[in-house]
């Protein structure tokens, strides 16, 4: 354990910007979604209405499971608690990684072996900053859930809901990245898992078969029941089960060489195939999987939504709660907004999210020494660079279009559906061209623009819609212009320029690339 007092120091200062970050963005869409539901629910015969609506809704049964009781609380805990899990699973998994398996993959790991570090002492630094971290978001969820108004011991069972998902996913990558030889491999098959895991307690409340959810930890913590009469021993039996993982962690590193994985590689082909000898085949090459993966998401949400809950959305549009929020919109009715709703904050978000992720391996391959290595031989940087920014640019169709055709063919309006998805591809090409930008100007630092750019936007639309913030301050967003209410008109001549903003953030970024020191 030599030298985990540095490693931990050394974690905090490589992530004092992302940490951070992460942690907020987790416990302010908790604190934005009680604001919600005040404002969607505000009564307490809206909310046994949706409460009802909810048992009849086998794809909110999936992916949300039942509400158990009927305050503002326990009906946002319903909404957003497995959504916080999942987000808290997502950050502590990808954290664990960078700073275990990334490292031996990057050559890092091997410097630091050759200072006075024990050989546990990585694995330690990087297992005390992630666990640490989630209890500080369980601690943070909880203040700012009661600060917004919701009892204390539901706040702290929801911030222990997400802070113990988290920790169970990182002893779940800690196993990971002694079994994988690559970070990718670690990290998906982690998350992979992690989301199975939680699926297995969806089709239990599906199918009825409630001790089916009993067998997994995701089912007991998405079972605590906050706000109404907490269940304190699942956290306790999740801690149990997180720190099984991480001493079976601990055993495996024993058994296995530095930058070497337990589990047996398959040998590749000797000679890379034709195609391959491109950089933007390159790019391709090593985003395929992700995109595959994104694309199944599109496809399993498009089927949900279109086939398992249009009938019990449109029963769940009649609560008085949202007639008032329809009549704000703009829209003709409470079900057409609330469908748009579900619709727009996948298009909007999701699919700018899968943008951003994909763009994001410009910084990494600059950080790794991938991109100096691809640059020593005849490739300039906007060849080097255009294979990400072609498929950050090009992945969002697809995406968009499957989820409008399927949700079409579910409602019966397939041309709607699809103009509704498709009129979102420009703001999102408006933010993968402002996070080019940033990577052209400041480099890696611009990582941090980026995601801020993210959080900015998302900020903005939970505060207009909840009232806080006007219509000027919104249109600050790219996504207020083609937003689903009658506040945007997503036409032509706005889709045209929200298309020549993203060309000409795009040449900014590029054009300050070529001209930038590589390393920066």
């Amino acid at each position: 354990m030599a030298g985990t007092t540095a490693l931990i120091r050394l974690i905090l200062r490589r992530d004092r910007v992302w940490l951070p970050l992460w942690l907020l963005m987790v416990a302010g869409f908790a604190y934005a979604t009680v604001a919600t539901i005040e404002t969607l629910l505000p009564t307490l015969e809206s909310r046994r209405q949706y409460a009802e609506q909810i048992a009849a809704n086998p794809a909110v049964l999936l992916m949300q499971g039942p509400a158990y009781e009927l305050s503002v609380g326990a009906i946002a805990a319903q909404q957003r608690a497995a959504a916080t899990m999942i987000f808290a699973a997502l950050g502590s998994v990808l954290f664990l990684v960078r700073h275990t398996r990334s490292d031996e993959q990057a050559g890092r790991r091997e410097l630091l072996g050759a200072a006075p570090v024990g050989r546990h002492a990585p694995l330690t630094a990087a297992l005390t900053v992630v666990l640490a971290a989630n209890a500080v978001l369980a601690v943070l969820m909880a203040a700012l859930l009661t600060a917004a108004g919701v009892p204390a011991a539901g706040s702290l069972a929801w911030g222990l809901v997400a802070g113990c998902g988290g920790a169970l996913a990182t002893g779940m990558a800690a196993v990971a990245v002694q079994l994988t030889r690559g970070a990718r491999p670690a990290a998906v098959g982690t998350l992979t898992l992690f989301f199975a895991l939680y699926l297995v307690r969806g089709v239990s409340e599906l199918t009825g078969a409630a001790w089916l959810g009993w067998l997994v930890p995701t089912g007991w913590l998405l079972r605590a029941r906050p706000y109404a009469g907490e269940r304190w021993w699942v956290f306790a039996a999740a801690v149990l089960v997180a720190a099984g993982l991480v001493a079976l962690a601990y055993r495996l590193a024993e058994r296995r060489d530095l930058g070497a994985g337990l589990l047996p590689e398959r040998a590749g082909p000797a000679t890379a195939a034709a195609w391959l000898r491109t950089p933007p085949a390159l790019a391709w090459r090593m985003q395929r999987a992700g995109v595959v993966a994104w694309l199944a998401a599109a496809v399993l949400f498009g089927l949900v939504l279109g086939f398992g809950g249009q009938e019990a959305i449109e029963r769940f549009g009649r609560s008085p709660g949202l007639a008032v929020w329809a009549s704000r919109m703009g829209a003709a009715g409470a079900a057409e907004v609330f469908y748009g709703l579900v619709i727009y904050v996948f298009g909007a978000y999701t699919v700018a999210l899968c943008s951003l992720l994909m763009l994001s391996r410009l910084w990494r391959e600059e950080a790794d020494g991938s991109a100096e290595a691809l640059l020593a031989g005849p490739t300039g940087r906007l060849r080097w660079a255009s294979g990400h920014v072609v498929i950050a640019l090009a992945v969002p169709a697809p995406l968009l279009a499957v989820v409008g055709v399927l949700c079409g063919i579910g409602a019966g309006d397939v041309p709607g559906m699809l103009g509704m998805t498709m009129a979102l591809l420009p703001a999102v090409w408006v933010l993968t061209g402002l996070a080019t930008a940033a990577y052209g100007l400041l480099g890696r630092a611009g990582a941090v623009a980026a995601w801020a750019a993210f959080a900015l936007v998302v900020l903005l639309e939970f505060g207009w819609e909840i009232g806080v913030l006007g219509d000027g301050v919104f249109r600050l967003s790219p996504f207020a212009h083609v937003h689903y209410s009658a506040l945007a008109d997503p036409g032509p001549v706005t889709m045209a320029a929200l298309s020549g903003v993203a060309a000409a953030l795009l040449s900014v970024g590029l054009a300050a690339l070529r001209r930038r020191d590589l390393i920066g």
